[in-house]
């Protein structure tokens, strides 16, 4: 009994040790995808862009800049240059310190005195005023440590600001510029992409599902709507005041419009490709023993789409998402560029573009910067596109 049991121990133990572990088609994919390494550079670059993009209104308030402030004394500055806030605002900001804080004032004087600042003859809030007001940008910080009060320091910190990439034509802040830019063409790429995506899928499951005369009507005129040149029709359309819409005009006004409307235009000239790639993949999976059995079995129409065919094209959509993204920043970049996109002083870098291009030899920094961003963004989501690709491949996978 003892030896039987024995052997049964031991011919399992040896089965446990010749089985193969599972690998879900999950952990496959992501595991071939993070083999590829332009694609894992291009998803780390547009994460990068991504969080930068979605912090934009937190950099603005700790750096003290606004994508809108202008200086025209400052215009054209070179990278690193450090600028001073403008009379008018750090005469207001010094009043508002005063009346927010009448106690510490004093404090802050006797500081200032101590320190050799302030001559203890003169009037204490006209010399601290004229201090301030006349101080330069080396001096603000003595002031700052002398005076030994954290909201005055931190208003004559806000005085100085640093311009790592320089300045524009009306003296704004260029890398400021570039963070709202972003979330400008990064989000009308990712929204018309998803916008495009929900088109496509809906004709390409309806033609390939039903066929017939709905195919025909669905695919001529999807063909139809790829045989127009796109760029014309952009530029009809964005000349179109949607404005004046009478369902849609109270919804969209002022600097919203140009947005909205180049979203519309964008989703309505890019789903053909998606659609043309469901259908194609609904061909062929409708005739699948698993879809006549849910159709036998009493399974309705929508069921079925939503069910068993739609899950199965997830793939290829994944990987046209991820293409429409990056041909979506294009045409707005070329749009905004034409002067037909997004309009000043909202910043886009196609408007960006726009601005810098008269001015290529005088500052050259203003076309390269985000002509290398778009450059870099669309090549960034191309690789992520091919790299989904080749991990999604059944052909492709190394198990």
């Amino acid at each position: 009994m003892n030896q039987g049991q024995t052997k049964i121990n031991i011919d399992t133990q040896s089965n446990q040790e010749e089985a193969v572990d599972v690998e879900s088609m999950l952990s496959i994919v992501t595991r071939q995808f993070m083999e590829h390494r332009l694609a894992l550079a291009g998803l780390i670059t547009i994460l990068i862009f991504l969080s930068i993009a979605m912090a934009a209104p937190l950099i603005s308030h700790l750096t003290g800049l606004d994508p809108d402030d202008q200086n025209v004394f400052h215009r054209f500055k070179p990278p690193g240059f450090v600028s001073l806030a403008s009379s008018d605002n750090r005469e207001y900001q010094i009043e508002q310190w005063q009346k927010k804080h009448q106690n510490a004032e004093a404090k802050v004087i006797t500081n200032l005195v101590n320190a050799g600042l302030i001559e203890p003859d003169a009037d204490p809030e006209d010399a601290l005023f004229d201090l301030i007001m006349e101080a330069k940008a080396e001096e603000l910080m003595k002031i700052s440590k002398a005076a030994n009060d954290p909201y005055l320091a931190e208003i004559i910190g806000q005085f100085k600001k640093t311009h790592l990439f320089g300045t524009d034509e009306l003296g704004r802040d260029v890398m400021i510029r570039l963070i709202y830019g972003a979330r400008i063409s990064m989000g009308v790429g990712i929204m018309v992409a998803m916008a495009s995506v929900l088109i496509g899928l809906l004709i390409g499951s309806i033609s390939g599902f039903y066929g017939g005369w709905i195919d025909n009507i669905l695919s001529r005129f999807t063909e139809s709507m790829l045989s127009i040149p796109s760029i014309p029709l952009l530029i009809v359309f964005a000349g179109v005041e949607i404005s004046k819409v009478p369902i849609l005009g109270p919804l969209i006004q002022g600097e919203n419009e140009s947005l909205f409307k180049l979203m519309v235009i964008l989703a309505l000239l890019s789903w053909m490709t998606v659609a043309r790639l469901v259908r194609g993949s609904i061909l062929s999976l409708k005739e699948m023993d698993f879809i006549h059995a849910a159709k036998t079995l009493g399974s309705r129409d929508y069921m079925i789409i939503l069910s068993h065919i739609i899950p199965n094209v997830i793939a290829p959509l994944l990987v046209a998402v991820t293409l429409n993204i990056g041909n979506s920043i294009l045409m707005e970049a070329a749009l905004s560029f034409l002067g037909l996109g997004i309009q000043p002083p909202t910043p886009s870098w196609g408007n960006m573009l726009t601005n810098a291009q008269e001015l290529i030899f005088d500052a050259p920094s203003l076309a390269i910067l985000p002509g290398m961003l778009v450059l870099m963004t669309v090549v960034s989501f191309n690789f992520v596109g091919d790299g989904l690709q080749d991990a999604m491949d059944p052909k492709a996978i190394k198990r």
